[in-house]
């Protein structure tokens, strides 16, 4: 197999490797908002009570509560600090929060709680049961996804380049002869015989002893050596 063969096969090779590679890590995070869990997630839960903010880098709460909970019926307080709670928009009926459609199976995105501050008390109170999840590991799933959706995209096409380039290499292998190899042997006079292609070059020309003073028959000699050689 020629070199040129060996590596067009062996581009094509890794850059469909590193395809399909991609396209397993943008499937997984496409697939991690679609684990999400508000149970798992929930750093504060119930209709009233004390809530002790702990992660001064994200300064609100997404609110949730049972998806048989009307949109335009529910309400929610806060007090201490400077926080407050901010409803979502309703649909035309009142009855879902306008973004319903991505929430997760079984629950209701009512609101936000903005403002909070790290090591600070809040006074959560609802006549509804509601979920508190930092906003901070939504985020994350939702930039997860779309990364994933993008690394699927990527190394979809990634992997179809290094299948056709696997491609390009097998019809390469199958067309191209091998150069047979040249080969050198030495005769019985001790001189040097150049074997190409299971063919054996013309025999060099031997000049006979005591002839080196004759510079015409031995340019003719040379001559005569380099025409054979040459067909």
């Amino acid at each position: 197999m020629q070199t040129a063969v060996k590596v067009t096969l062996g581009i094509g090779g890794v850059i469909l490797v590193i395809g399909i590679l991609l396209t397993v890590l943008g499937a997984r995070g496409i697939s991690s908002i679609e684990s999400f869990s508000v149970e798992d997630e929930t750093v504060w839960s119930g209709s009233s009570g004390v809530y002790v903010h702990q992660d001064s880098s994200d300064s609100v709460l997404l609110i949730f509560v049972s998806d048989d909970v009307r949109c335009d019926e529910f309400g929610m307080e806060v007090s201490g600090g400077g926080a407050w709670y901010e409803h979502d928009w309703c649909t035309e009926d009142g009855k879902l929060p306008s973004g319903h459609a991505d929430d997760p199976e079984g629950w209701l995105h009512m609101g936000y709680v903005r403002g909070l501050e790290g090591g600070v008390s809040y006074e959560f109170t609802s006549r509804d049961e509601i979920t508190a999840v930092p906003e901070g590991v939504v985020v994350e799933i939702i930039e997860d996804a779309i990364g994933g959706f993008i690394g699927a995209i990527g190394g979809g096409g990634c992997a179809c380049c290094g299948g056709f380039i696997l491609f390009i290499g097998l019809i390469m292998a199958l067309t191209m002869k091998d150069e047979p190899p040249t080969t050198y042997q030495v005769d019985e006079e001790g001189r040097v015989i150049q074997i190409q292609g299971g063919q054996e070059a013309p025999p060099p020309v031997s000049i006979a002893p005591g002839t080196e003073g004759a510079t015409d028959d031995s340019q003719s000699v040379t001559e005569e050596w380099y025409k054979q050689t040459e067909n």
